[in-house]
């Protein structure tokens, strides 16, 4: 499995290098095809829009079985989607998010501050800087349109982030 994911990865990086263009860098490259198959607009991916997404680069994945080996291991919280913003940060090693178990365990103990703080963080890691970029990460956020978030969309983008709010 470590064959695969590094043998994709390093394939990955070296057509994203020739995709890129002047001040464009790899890793936008990367989150742009991952935004034009992500027909639903939810800033992740599943199975079908990773493969497509891929393809687009220019990787082919020989079996069906290596490609959901590769889904599985960049889907972190197993939720059956990757985020393109943190596949994206797992494959430029610009930090390497933690497992949800470990996310979980570090936030548990921490102070409403800390994590506000946190949820900041995420925000920024998934575009959300400047008022454009959080819009975006409620709308992402508000599942039935509505312009609001209700109690169950809040309580679901805070398992998403995973930082240990609980639902209470």
């Amino acid at each position: 499995m470590d064959h695969l994911k590094n043998s994709f990865e390093r394939e990955l990086k070296n057509k994203l290098a020739e995709k890129t263009k002047g001040a464009q860098s790899e890793e936008s490259v990367l989150k742009k095809a991952f935004k034009y198959f992500d027909l639903n607009d939810n800033g992740t991916v599943e199975p079908d829009e990773f493969a497509k997404a891929i393809e687009k680069i220019g990787i082919q994945i020989p079996t069906k079985q290596d490609l959901n080996t590769l889904f599985n291991i960049y889907d972190l919280d197993g939720s059956g989607a990757i985020d393109y913003n943190e596949f994206s940060t797992v494959l430029f090693g610009k930090g390497t998010p933690a497992t949800s178990s470990s996310k979980a365990a570090g936030t548990a103990s921490m102070d409403p501050e800390q994590l506000c703080e946190a949820l900041r963080n995420k925000l920024a890691s998934r575009g959300g800087r400047g008022v454009i970029g959080l819009a975006r990460q409620f709308k992402i956020m508000d599942d039935d349109n509505s312009k609001n978030l209700d109690k169950q969309e809040f309580v679901k983008a805070m398992q998403d982030f995973a930082l240990g709010f609980t639902a209470a």
